[in-house]
Parts: structure tokens; C-alpha cells; sequence
């Protein structure tokens, strides 16, 4: 599996367990200090992952081409892994890229062009998920992609839907409490209003473009329980709501 002059650094196949390799075991500590690590599978094929895409802790990115079907270069997992590998998978083959001159546009392939893609897309997830941890965002990630109820060591889950993952989260009927905190109508074309659970009487809200700007703030009551949003451009919002017993962000749509 691995060619190192080091022969302590050699490793067999059966060492790809997740736990066994000292690059692996550093991810899982990466992982349990709360980072989140998205890893090239490998351009090994049916020879197996590389490490540390072995971990259970970290994603591992396989490969597809622009079809959605397997490349014969990514490697595959197997059950030497204590978890599903690959994780997801995104396109590797003629990937788009620069080069280091930011002159010409041209196509390469391999796990480490399927990786960055993913990479970035969690990063804004994440970014609009603040308050989900490393763990609840791989999760996500999992379960939106294409073949999760039915994962291979080819495609591992298949390829993720990050809008489908932001949807479920940023769910209206998301913020719990005795009963549910109500956010309506969503989308708007003006104003929102809320209706509160009965041990809430007011909260903070605050609204942030797509880019992260705040656009605008206010306090909400039961009593003036509404947002006026008209002077809003249309587009998607986040709105992020606290109070003594919520914390929570959802996804506003204005018309």
C-alpha cells in the first residue's frame, strides 16, 4: 500500500483500519479537538484508501466524472474500514482548475480535484450552520447525498445535495419548545411574524445575506411580533434567533 524508504513507515493493507496508521491517528485527534477534516480518498483504485481518508473520523472523497459514474482511478474502501469509504464522492475527472498564473483554464483529474470541491461547499454550509458541530455537519453531509440508503465502496453514499443538507436544517418548525416557534409566511414578500411557544415572550433576531452581512436586526415580542423585510432585495436570507432558552438560524426566502 505504501512505497517508504522508512521501513517503519511501511504499511500492509490490513493496517488501513482506521486507528492503526500515525497520520491517521493524528486526524482522529484533529477530529476530536473539533476540526473537520475532508480527505482525498486516493487515486488507487480497487488497491484501496489512502490514509488518513482510512479514519471514520474524516470525510473521504472519492471520484466520478461529469456523468455522476465511477472512475476506475478512485480508490475504493472495503471492510478493513471500521466505516463506510468513501464517504461521498464529486467530479475527478476533467475538473476544471487554473494554473498558478491564473491565465489558463484547463482540466486534471484525481481525488484531489473531487476533494477541494467538496471542501469548499462544507465550508459554507458550515458557515451557515455555525452552531452544528464537525460531526453534525459530516452527517449532513452524508445523508443528503444521492445513494445514502444504499452506499458502495465505489461511490460510498454517493454525491451530496449541500442545498438539500442547509434545507433540512433551516427548517421552520426547527425551533423547539413546549411547541414550536413559527416563523410565517416563509417565503414573503414583506413582513414575517412570529408566534411563540408559551415559555418564550421575546427574542433577537438578526438577518445576514448569503455573504454573511448583517442586513438587518430587531427584537421581537408576542405583543409586536413582526419583521418588516420590504426593504429587503429579494434573494435568500439567514436569520439567526436567540433567546434565553433558543439558539437557533433558519433560512428566510424574500420574494
Amino acid at each position: 500500500m505504501g512505497g517508504y524508504d522508512n521501513t517503519n513507515y511501511k504499511y500492509d493493507a490490513t493496517d488501513y483500519d482506521g486507528n492503526t496508521i500515525y497520520i491517521t491517528k493524528a486526524a482522529n485527534i484533529a477530529f476530536e479537538k473539533g476540526m473537520l477534516l475532508v480527505i482525498a480518498a486516493g487515486n488507487k483504485g480497487k488497491t484501496g484508501v489512502y490514509a488518513p481518508a482510512d479514519s471514520p473520523n474524516v470525510l473521504s472523497i472519492g471520484a466520478v466524472d461529469a456523468s455522476g459514474s465511477y472512475v476506475d482511478f478512485s480508490s475504493v474502501g472495503s471492510a478493513i474500514q471500521p466505516t463506510q469509504k468513501p464517504d461521498v464522492v464529486a467530479q475527478g475527472l476533467k475538473s476544471y482548475v487554473i494554473d498558478r498564473n491564473d491565465v489558463i483554464i484547463g482540466t486534471l483529474e484525481g481525488t484531489s480535484l473531487s476533494t477541494p470541491i467538496i471542501a469548499g461547499g462544507i465550508t459554507c454550509l458550515w458557515q451557515a450552520l455555525p452552531n452544528k458541530t464537525n460531526a453534525e455537519i459530516m452527517q449532513l453531509v452524508r445523508e443528503s447525498a444521492s445513494q445514502y440508503n444504499s452506499p458502495d465502496y465505489f461511490l460510498g453514499y454517493g454525491i451530496p445535495d449541500l442545498q438539500l443538507a442547509l434545507n433540512r436544517t433551516l427548517s421552520v418548525k426547527d425551533i423547539e419548545g413546549y411547541e414550536v416557534l413559527k416563523v410565517y409566511p416563509n417565503p414573503t414578500t414583506g413582513s414575517v411574524y412570529f408566534k411563540f411557544p408559551y415559555n418564550e415572550h421575546e427574542v433577537f433576531v438578526t438577518i445576514y445575506n448569503v455573504f454573511g452581512k448583517q442586513v438587518l436586526s430587531a427584537e421581537v415580542t408576542n405583543v409586536n411580533n413582526q419583521i418588516d423585510l420590504s426593504s429587503l432585495s429579494k434573494g435568500v436570507y439567514i436569520s439567526k434567533i436567540e433567546s434565553k432558552n433558543i439558539s437557533k438560524t433558519i433560512k428566510l426566502v424574500k420574494k
